[in-house]
């Protein structure tokens, strides 16, 4: 580095801290680093309040009481912010100061919008997926297209006779076709 030069800072040297806000502070404001790991971190914040935007009735209205603080956890737990991101955020908000004010409705909207995100982005073979928390009696489920001009489905669907509990803090599992048939093959824990 010549002297009285700043050393460019590529995406590859921000890697770490494109999800982390607090790095943010590591850098000037008028960095071209500081810029673009703030885009990094719009993407995830439109991603999490235009789906659920319930959560900003709990937060202040830009979001980030509850933005900045889960995004630091998820960065600690080394969580991949993939289709299981909302739920992170629900196993978040329920040991957050936010806790008491989480509504069912919110729940459900944060299972929704996962179950949303695995059928709009997962290539497996599989139709479906099908999620339930630990103390949740009803299990959403999440439906990939059948045809070109198909949108994915959400469902929640309420049982009779409750499947065992699911895994701490969410199970699923995934299904062939585009309907809960074959039996329960037992729940899988949520990737990290």
């Amino acid at each position: 580095m010549t002297q009285g030069r700043a050393e460019r800072l590529i995406d590859a040297n921000l890697l770490e801290a494109l999800t982390v806000p607090a790095r943010q502070g590591d850098y000037p404001r008028e960095s071209r680093a500081f810029v673009r790991i703030d885009t990094s971190l719009r993407i995830y914040w439109h991603t999490l309040f235009d789906i659920c935007p319930g959560l900003l009735e709990l937060s202040s209205p830009d979001g980030l009481s509850i933005f900045r603080p889960f995004m630091a956890w998820a960065a600690d737990e080394g969580l991949s912010l993939n289709w299981t991101y909302y739920l992170w955020v629900d196993v978040w908000l329920r040991r957050s100061p936010f806790a008491g004010r989480v509504t069912p409705e919110l729940r459900l909207s944060l299972i929704g919008a996962s179950a949303a995100r695995w059928a709009t982005g997962d290539r497996s073979e599989a139709g479906g997926i099908v999620l339930s928390g630990l103390d949740a009696a009803d299990l959403v489920c999440g439906w990939k297209a059948r045809s070109i001009d198909a949108g994915r489905q959400i469902e929640r669907i309420e049982l009779e006779d409750p499947l065992p509990a699911a895994p701490e803090p969410f199970g699923f599992f995934t299904v062939p076709g585009g309907e809960l048939d074959g039996g329960f093959p037992g729940w899988t824990p949520i990737p990290r």
